[in-house]
């Protein structure tokens, strides 16, 4: 999220893995976003959100779940 390599690390994507597996209800995944937007925020400007945004996908993962300070939280199912 801060650095410039092409793709994560292997250690980053385990953690997406398993943060993704244990998010198997809509209560879970709205836990998982809130998570992930209170720490968006806390993190400030050395993260880059397009990089964030892209670690999922790059880890060849579908969370579900949008990596971004201003969704709403509430209408993940």
């Amino acid at each position: 999220m801060t650095g410039s390599a092409a793709s994560p690390s292997a250690a980053c994507c385990s953690g997406v893995r398993s943060l993704n597996s244990r998010a198997s209800s809509a209560a879970d995944r709205q836990a998982t976003c809130n998570c992930l937007k209170s720490m968006t925020g806390r993190l400030g400007g050395g993260v880059s959100m397009a990089n964030a945004a892209n670690i999922p996908g790059k880890c060849g993962v579908s969370v579900g779940v949008p990596i971004s300070p201003t969704v709403d939280c509430t209408k993940i199912n």
